[in-house]
């Protein structure tokens, strides 16, 4: 019997603290405050692996982070429900561009005609302008400079750069030629 109560109590334990977790990452996630979320899901990511709400807003903080790499455990992680699948599919994809664009920008990676999933998350927009121009021109260049094909107000700049050693693919995303964010790629 004080097995089964020790046992009881334990679980019970486990439960409110993931309960607790969920909730502080969640709020963490809706007030936008993406790089803490994804901190703070990386350290408990082994001990919620089986909750797929845990996994799912870990790695979408990760990807609003730019810290795209690390969506790739979610990725492994999410495999129980049709919702689960396609969120690893999501992370999966933005992973698999972000080498591409990496390759193709600074080992002059030949893309002919590769298709991959598309998504509305900026690199992803980005891959598919990338694309495109690549099929159509051939050109390698410094600088590229899209404009988003749905919305005509909407730009992007693509660039690869060095930084303290580390090799990185940067896009600026433009709204009427205001700089709206950065982001960096590695």
């Amino acid at each position: 019997m004080k097995t089964f109560y020790f046992l009881l109590m334990f679980t019970s334990l486990l439960f409110a603290s993931l309960d607790d977790d969920l909730s502080t990452i969640n709020s963490m996630y809706k007030n936008a405050d993406y790089k803490k979320a994804c901190r703070f899901g990386a350290n408990k990511i082994l001990k919620y692996r089986e909750s797929e709400t845990f996994v799912s807003i870990f790695a979408f903080s990760c990807v609003e982070a730019d810290q795209i790499d690390k969506s790739a455990s979610a990725a492994v992680l999410l495999k129980q429900s049709p919702k689960a699948r396609a969120n690893a599919l999501y992370f999966s994809t933005l992973l698999l561009q972000k080498k591409i664009l990496l390759h193709a920008m600074f080992d002059d990676f030949k893309i002919s005609s590769l298709t991959l999933p598309s998504t509305n998350h900026i690199l992803s927009k980005v891959f598919d302008l990338y694309m495109q121009y690549r099929y159509n021109n051939g050109t390698k260049l410094d600088l590229y400079k899209f404009t988003d094909k749905n919305n005509p107000n909407e730009s992007y700049e693509m660039y690869k750069t060095t930084e303290s050693g580390d090799q990185k693919v940067v896009i600026k995303h433009y709204l009427n030629n205001k700089l709206l964010n950065t982001h960096k790629y590695w």
